[in-house]
């Protein structure tokens, strides 16, 4: 998914934004520590682990369905504010109400993921979705219409 989804509570004084493309999971394991280990001004931190091959596991990114929004608290709204982005990493809210949205995807490499660590690089990124060229470019989202939706979405900057 590649949607902006516009969030407005009403305890907020300004509307935030959110990529609508995220997905928030938890770890599958409970830690075998306390709710507080690894915070505050002296943290204790566990001993690095050091596996010939690291443990990787990747959230698929699976977005709504088209008649379905987030469950949200009450109080607050989601609704759809911009679809069809590329990679969405970035808002930034002017002061007008206008988005910035940074579109990219990971750089070039200068090695050209040569190699092993190249090839399991390349694997990695295409089961995330990010083995795409990078769109590299700020797109400006405006609601002109105060309907909740972008619909003015054009590039703002492209280098």
């Amino acid at each position: 998914m590649k949607d902006l989804l516009l969030i407005n509570n009403r305890f907020a004084a300004s509307a935030v934004l959110v990529i609508g493309a995220l997905s928030i999971n938890g770890c599958a394991e409970k830690s075998p520590h306390p709710e507080n280990f690894g915070v505050g001004a002296n943290p204790t931190l566990p001993e690095p682990e050091h596996d010939l091959i690291p443990t990787l596991k990747i959230a698929p990114a699976i977005g709504w369905p088209a008649d379905k929004t987030p469950v949200t608290v009450k109080g607050t709204q989601v609704n759809l504010f911009a679809k069809g982005l590329d990679h969405p990493r970035w808002l930034y809210v002017l002061p007008n109400g206008d988005v910035l949205v940074a579109e990219t995807n990971a750089p070039a490499k200068p090695d050209g993921n040569k190699g092993l660590k190249g090839w399991v690089m390349g694997l990695v990124m295409k089961r995330v979705g990010a083995a795409v060229p990078s769109a590299n470019r700020i797109t400006l989202l405006r609601d002109s219409t105060g309907d909740g939706v972008a619909d003015i979405q054009t590039v703002f900057l492209k280098p």
